[in-house]
């Protein structure tokens, strides 16, 4: 193949490529399915930003992990992508199969907007936990990144770091 028809080939790959990240670029249209609350950031024990209703309409901005950030209305935030669906349809966590390019990269990722329906340990079967055996390698693997309490305090002052009493999380809003 000549270098001006592989420069071509390339040209119209590129084009092709640049047209369908702006298309997976643009703000999916969704709606609350479950009554929740706009977060901060993308964590339970966030700062509520405002309650939102089921049938509230947003916009997705991005998702991370099981978070999506939205625009509702004047306010942005952090919602659960198991309690978005996309405008108009069925329940899917931030729509990520309307979206080829996202859709695509979620096969290839360690994080997955797609709704994923669990119970107890996330990725084993019950006959995988059933079957499990200890591996002390890595156990011992684990337990070479500890430190004694000592070296904590001491890298905390380093920091200049206090200690601050945290409430134990319950769940409860």
């Amino acid at each position: 193949m000549k270098a001006s028809a592989v420069a071509a080939v390339l040209r119209w790959l590129l084009a092709a490529a640049l047209v369908a990240l702006s298309w997976g670029a643009r703000a999916q249209s969704l709606e609350v399915s479950t009554a929740t609350e706009l977060r901060a950031s993308p964590a339970l024990n966030a700062k509520s930003l405002a309650a939102l209703p089921v049938g509230t309409r947003a916009e997705q901005l991005e998702s991370q992990g099981g978070w999506v950030r939205i625009k509702a209305g004047a306010r942005e935030g952090w919602v659960r992508g198991t309690h978005l669906r996309a405008a108009g349809g069925t329940k899917a966590a931030a729509a990520s199969t309307a979206n080829p390019v996202t859709g695509l990269t979620g096969l290839f990722s360690a994080s997955s907007t797609r709704p994923t329906a669990t119970t107890g340990t996330r990725g084993l079967t019950q006959e995988q936990l059933a079957k499990a055996q200890p591996a002390p390698a890595e156990v011992a693997q684990l337990e070479s990144y500890a430190v004694t309490a000592a070296q904590a305090q001491q890298f905390a002052q380093g920091g200049n770091l206090a200690a601050q009493p945290i409430k134990a999380y319950t769940g409860a809003e």
